[in-house]
């Protein structure tokens, strides 16, 4: 089949353009699954654009152009010239077969079919264990085509190949005036193999939005409804709001594999009769051999799906046995699945998921919000107060099956995972749990997470004579359970949880239980430092968030020094849904002139970085601390940006800090300018708020001769406060 490379190239440089302009970002996986040639691609269909970028990408990774089997509708007018130009084949086109058998038994060009027979835009694929696809009306399973058309290559290769050891060459030339081939092509033939490579694609997310496409369409063709609508709406939207197309490719099933398990070439060189090869390719032996081949190569497909942040929210919602759940129930329950998941090494996770950025309990996660906010747009969810209670009319209902992406794209993402057992198993044994059960599972599930990301962190980064003694660095949790009272305590920059500890011994004592946070690049090396923003410090006093609201009913939280700063964030983050507030010199104001410096030194160092230019980078100055048993002795130019940074974001938002705050600050603070309490206590806007002032010309009052003085102001304020 003669191919245009004039307008495949056309189409390529539209394709570029288009993509450098669309927000839609390509992530191809498993590129390295793809044999040389003789490939017949099997794909999963959900969305139109898909059979145009999918050529696109795989002549992009191995610079060789596909057939791909199309709709005959397609196939009118011009519009059938042009499409046998880029190289579609019309599903009812006659010599359909002959020109796939072409292609696949030279090499000269690849293959693609969606073997499903049509988009899959419900993505139900699994029914009582069998892959079930919907098709006018009814469901079915997948077309065999694919596999039979890949069965029935490897078999006529094998034939020619022996042919041709036995000098058979007439009876070679009978076959090469069937499928069109010539004697440059034998050498391909006699040394290739037939494959079948599955493919998945999987894009998030799923919206559907009015959007540029749609409009423009609808300006010249009028009001568009029903299925197009639909189309423009989801489509339309991934290409201009963006989405991440995840294309895995699957480990390639070798169809010699499956042909010589069985006796088909004996019995065709066995039989004397002159239609003997004909009556064995169309025998029902092929037929189940067919089968066995689609199901496998279906199997792989589906298990490449690309487990994503609404695949999670979606199953928990759409299979939770009560009408309604807690937004903290629900956020925990998808949070201790997360955590799980990331766990199963044999499925393909999103890129967004396996970041450690957790949703647990109240911390804010865009992925939640942007999941139920549309769910709320699409009438299947409604939030009163701080409970969801879901539209069961809805979740009952039967879909229009061509507009069920945008009528409940929950009940897609959930068809979407069905074929993964191991993870819906997980997620339905979270979904029954009862929820006491639920905040202790992921009570225990961050502990360990927080002790596993510090023992990952210490031994990276390990260098003798540098590091502490682990002890120095290791969170820790001091669980009254006789208490119904926590305070979450971070420490402070280039320092540890151990900085802390005495102090927490004496809140402990008074009954209260505290979580010791371990800043992520601290306990370990400046260099661990340097490589950290101030969002995993944010990030890290999340996970404390996360164990403490898990254990006690109410609690506080403190902060000394850059943990005051992010004892701050939290109480703009977290409001009243912490008790108090805690900020123990906040580095609002630094006394050392040279921070000021601090960001365009790294600025500096990082376009020498981009340039590779060593000479000249200034990364790290020398730091004398009070404790040198845990704080570090030099100091990262860009941890110190990172930290200019958290305080110019949390000066902006002191207004929005309305919870009650105790603000405590050494008078002579060689470090931090004590003005920084005097202006962070007339800028917050809790009324209850008390300024304490320690008469001391040391930074580090939370150990030292300072240490009782400032944990009895701590202790007396918090029983004031939880006595309320």
């Amino acid at each position: 089949m003669p191919l245009s490379k004039f307008m495949l190239s056309a189409a390529r440089l539209t394709l570029d353009a288009v993509f450098k302009a669309s927000e839609a970002d390509i992530r191809v996986h498993g590129v390295e699954n793809i044999p040389a040639n003789h490939i017949l691609f099997v794909v999963n269909h959900f969305t139109r654009m898909e059979t145009a970028f999918l050529p696109y990408v795989i002549h992009k990774y191995t610079n060789q152009h596909s057939l791909s089997l199309a709709d005959s509708s397609f196939f009118k007018g011009k519009l059938e010239s042009i499409l046998h130009k880029m190289g579609a084949v019309s599903t009812k086109d006659p010599q359909r077969d002959k020109i796939l058998a072409n292609a696949l038994l030279t090499g000269k060009t690849n293959v693609i079919i969606f073997p499903e027979g049509q988009m899959i835009k419900d993505k139900k694929l699994v029914e009582k264990g069998k892959f079930l696809v919907y098709n006018t009306g009814i469901r079915r399973p997948p077309h065999t085509g694919a596999a039979k058309i890949a069965i029935q290559v490897e078999i006529y290769r094998q034939v020619i190949k022996k042919l041709y050891d036995k000098k058979r060459f007439e009876d070679i030339d009978m076959i090469k005036a069937v499928y069109d081939f010539n004697k440059e092509d034998m050498s391909s033939i006699l040394t290739g193999s037939t494959y079948i490579v599955p493919v998945n694609i999987t894009y998030y997310p799923i919206r559907a939005r009015n959007n540029f496409i749609k409009k423009m369409v609808e300006k010249f063709t009028g009001e568009t409804t029903g299925r197009v609508a639909e189309e423009l709406e989801i489509e339309g939207t991934m290409l201009t709001k963006g989405v991440d197309i995840d294309i895995n490719f699957g480990k390639a099933l070798k169809m010699s594999d499956y042909v010589n398990r069985t006796s088909i070439i004996k019995n065709i060189f066995s039989c004397r009769q002159e239609t003997c090869f004909g009556e064995i390719g169309d025998s029902d032996y092929i037929n189940r051999l067919s089968i066995k081949v689609m199901q496998d190569y279906m199997d792989s497909i589906y298990r490449m799906t690309t487990v994503n942040h609404d695949h999670i929210f979606a199953y928990i919602l759409a299979n939770y046995p009560k009408n309604s759940i807690s937004d903290y129930d629900f956020k925990n329950r998808a949070s201790l699945a997360l955590e799980r998941v990331k766990k199963l090494k044999k499925y393909s996770l999103h890129s967004t998921l396996i970041k450690r950025n957790n949703i647990g309990s109240d911390v804010f996660h865009e992925k939640y919000d942007s999941f139920m906010e549309e769910a709320v747009k699409n009438n299947l969810v409604e939030i009163k107060g701080d409970k969801i209670i879901k539209n069961m009319g809805k979740f009952a209902l039967l879909y229009n099956f061509h507009i069920v992406r945008k009528d409940n794209f929950i009940e897609v993402l959930k068809n979407e995972i069905e074929p993964l057992s191991e993870l819906t198993t997980i997620l339905r044994r979270i979904m029954f749990m009862t929820p006491w059960l639920v905040k202790i599972k992921i009570r225990d599930t961050f502990l360990k997470l927080d002790q596993k990301l510090f023992e990952e962190d210490y031994n990276k980064f390990y260098r003798e004579g540098v590091s502490k003694p682990e002890s120095v660095g290791e969170p820790f949790f001091l669980h009254n359970i006789f208490s119904t009272k926590g305070v979450i305590l971070v420490h402070g920059y280039m320092a540890a949880p151990k900085e802390v500890k005495l102090l927490a011994d004496k809140i402990y004592k008074a009954g209260y239980s505290v979580y010791g946070v371990r800043l992520r690049g601290h306990g370990t090396t400046p260099e661990d430092l340097s490589g950290r923003r101030w969002q995993d410090w944010n990030e890290s006093v999340n996970r404390g968030y996360v164990v403490m609201k898990n254990s006690v009913s109410e609690f506080a939280i403190a902060g000394f020094s850059t943990g005051a700063g992010l004892a701050l964030l939290q109480a703009v983050q977290k409001g009243p849904k912490l008790k108090a507030l805690i900020s123990i010199s906040a580095p609002l104001r630094l006394q050392d002139i040279r921070a000021s410096f601090t960001g365009a030194v790294s600025f500096f160092n990082t376009i020498l970085k981009k340039f590779k230019i060593e000479k000249g980078k200034m990364e790290f100055v020398p730091n004398v601390p009070e404790n040198p048993d845990i704080n570090y002795s030099r100091n990262p130019i860009n941890g110190t940006y990172e930290l200019g940074k958290l305080m110019k974001h949390v000066e902006s938002n002191l207004s929005k800090v309305t919870i009650p705050a105790l603000i405590i600050q050494a008078t002579g603070d060689p470090v931090v300018n004590p003005q920084s309490a005097d202006e962070i206590f007339s800028k917050i806007s809790s009324p209850i708020k008390e300024l304490i002032k320690i008469k001391s010309d040391r930074h580090g009052i939370v150990r030292g001769k300072e240490l009782k003085e400032v944990a009895d102001e701590m202790i007396a304020f918090l029983d004031r406060v939880f006595s309320k």
